[in-house]
């Protein structure tokens, strides 16, 4: 088997060294910035090209770019009817019809950076194609990446990208702005590992609302009032969207408690 990755930035980059160590054969690198495409190919060991004309055939073309680009980016590439997936989340799978009869999305459910490496047999995959037997032959693809592949509609993608947002996305911004307001005040970031830690390690035994604790979900005003004191701008309407948030979470909690 033969493949092609066109994009080269994170999540291509992982796909590509995961190929690697299970031995499949990866054609080509394609980047519109040479230097970019290079950069990967020495890692993996390829071809590497800014120029689609160039483009090897292969078995399999994965597209790994920012979403607004994959329709640009397959454009002219020659893909023949072969495989041709995209990683992305949220974009349906019909943006690949124009380039290929053998459409899917292979969209891993983790946030990568590429000087960082990760375990991918942890990391869930999840899969949609446009025929069964396209769906046969992207799990099994899949496979080769992690054990833990699954088939979903695209409603069911769409909102795994949403709560992916969520639980790492936003809650990483959360940790930014502590990680600032501790640096302005000589603190250390690392002060919260414990407590970050326990959180994590709780809500994978206990439903996460009923895990809740502070300030908001005991509704202390008091407590809220002077730590809403403490910031300003963009900070404290996080703080003060994210209370009523829990406050509200805590209630409906509380009503579906009560009906039990």
């Amino acid at each position: 088997m033969k493949v092609t990755l066109i994009g080269s930035g994170n999540v291509a980059t992982h796909i590509a060294l995961r190929l690697k160590e299970a031995g499949v054969e990866i054609a080509c690198i394609y980047n519109r910035t040479y230097s970019h495409a290079e950069q990967l190919a020495r890692k993996v060991g390829c071809f590497c090209t800014s120029d689609k004309s160039l483009i090897p055939a292969s078995d399999v073309y994965i597209c790994s770019v920012k979403d607004d680009f994959i329709a640009p980016v397959l454009d002219g590439v020659k893909i023949g009817n072969k495989l041709v997936i995209h990683t992305a989340g949220s974009v349906s799978i019909d943006v690949l019809s124009p380039f290929s009869a053998n459409t899917g999305v292979m969209w891993p459910m983790q946030t990568f950076s590429i000087s960082k490496k990760v375990d991918w047999s942890g990391i869930p995959v999840y899969i949609e194609a446009n025929t069964q037997k396209n769906k046969t032959k992207l799990f099994q693809f899949a496979n080769i990446l992690t054990p833990k592949v699954t088939a979903v509609t695209a409603h069911q993608r769409k909102i795994l990208h949403l709560t992916s947002v969520f639980a790492c996305n936003f809650t990483n911004q959360i940790y930014a702005t502590a990680y600032r307001l501790l640096k302005e005040n000589g603190l250390d970031f690392s002060t919260l590992f414990p407590l970050i830690d326990e959180t994590v390690s709780k809500i994978k035994m206990i439903e996460p609302a009923k895990a809740q604790t502070g300030p908001a979900v005991r509704n202390d005003e008091k407590v809220m009032q002077m730590q809403r004191g403490l910031l300003s701008g963009c900070d404290l309407e996080i703080y003060k969207t994210i209370s009523k948030a829990i406050q509200l979470e805590n209630e409906q909690l509380q009503r579906e408690t009560s009906q039990d």
